[in-house]
């Protein structure tokens, strides 16, 4: 059976205020010895006890990074130096056209001197430079088919009826400087090709019947 709520309250009321006057009595009436050591330990402050200091553990410093000199740039690897070339080893074949007439002579000339197609070349072109380009390109020229007095000056020169040119091909090997020799006579001589220039400095340089 639940005891009434109000009583409860005046039975706590009671009993808390008849603590309240014991304690403050005690404490202030100065009777009693253990009354005074209980406020002598209240008024003053117990030492603090020292609390253990746990070990400090040192922390490693973090290894310092490598310190890095700097190497001079090693210049790049040289590839060894190759040996320059025999100019003979950069010949190519070059081929040109002659009359009938011409290749018959030159392959007799080749045989009978032994000596190869380019050194044939060679000399020919030679022998022209020293004779003069002009005077071999005139001789070259054939007679015009249309003959005027009055329009003789209009006439241009005809280099497709050169002697020495034909239908028949011939080959020689030239190295790089020596085309090159070459191709700048061929522009001396105003002939408009390779071929047209080594056709009529063959008919002329080789022995027997030129052309007519």
């Amino acid at each position: 059976m639940t005891p009434p709520k109000g009583k409860n309250r005046v039975d706590e009321d009671v009993e808390e205020q008849s603590m309240s006057d014991e304690g403050v009595g005690n404490l202030f009436s100065g009777g009693g010895g253990g009354s005074s050591s209980a406020l002598a330990g209240w008024a003053t402050p117990a030492p603090a006890q020292a609390q253990p200091v746990a070990p400090v553990t040192p922390v490693p410093a973090p290894a310092a990074a490598p310190t890095v000199i700097p190497q001079p740039a090693r210049e790049a690897a040289q590839e060894p130096a190759q040996e320059p070339l025999d100019d003979a080893d950069t010949a190519k074949p070059v081929g040109f056209y002659v009359s009938q007439n011409v290749a018959g002579r030159f392959r007799k000339y080749r045989k009978q001197n032994d000596v190869t197609h380019t050194q044939i070349v060679l000399m020919a072109v030679e022998a022209a430079a020293e004779k003069g380009l002009a005077q071999v390109v005139e001789e070259a020229r054939r007679a015009p088919k249309f003959q005027s007095k009055l329009f003789a000056v209009t006439v241009r020169p005809d280099d497709t009826d050169l002697r020495g040119l034909g239908p028949v091909q011939l080959q020689y090997k030239p190295t790089r400087a020596q085309r090159a020799i070459i191709d700048g006579l061929v522009r001396e001589s105003g002939l408009p090709d390779h071929t047209k220039f080594l056709a009529i400095v063959l008919d002329q340089y080789l022995p027997g019947r030129r052309d007519v």
